[in-house]
């Protein structure tokens, strides 16, 4: 049982060493321009990658080591869906820190902010629909969608 619990972990490291997903705050676009340039009896096709229009807008990341919320220095809340479902697998459950990128308060803010997204019904069941913990076949108030006051929100978690 050990050696094929091994040969898992080493399987693991070998084909997957530091798979990590890049998450991104604003929206990418990276659209190409096709030149074609002809030298002699030669084409040259070369895609080029062309300049967003708005880029001034969108963040910056920044390369000092700290993790992509920190860096941007964004306030996520409960209420920023789009950030959130970044940070979820296709099940519905957190990703880890390792897959994230993120520190060790962010991660936990993370995961607060989703679990409170789920109960005020902004970012849906991913359960399948037989299953019990839909929240529309709870019994009495548990039902209902949980309203936050935003300003209720701790901004840090030790």
């Amino acid at each position: 049982m050990a050696f094929a619990r091994c040969i898992a972990k080493f399987t693991k490291n070998y084909f997957l060493p530091n798979s990590s997903r890049s998450i991104s705050i604003t929206a990418t676009r990276n659209i190409k321009e096709i030149r074609e340039v002809k030298e002699n009896n030669t084409t040259i096709i070369e895609g080029i990658v062309k300049p967003h229009p708005r880029e001034h807008l969108m963040l910056k990341s920044c390369d000092n080591g700290a993790c992509p919320l920190c860096s941007a220095g964004v306030n996520v809340k409960h209420t920023d869906v789009l950030i959130l479902k970044q940070f979820v697998r296709s099940d519905g459950c957190m990703l880890p820190k390792r897959i994230t990128g993120l520190c060790n308060i962010q991660q936990k803010r993370v995961g607060i902010m989703v679990t409170m997204a789920h109960r005020a019904g902004l970012m849906g069941t991913l359960k399948p629909k037989n299953c019990r913990m839909d929240p529309k076949k709870r019994r009495d108030w548990r039902k209902y969608n949980t309203y936050y006051d935003e300003t209720t929100i701790k901004q840090s978690y030790y």
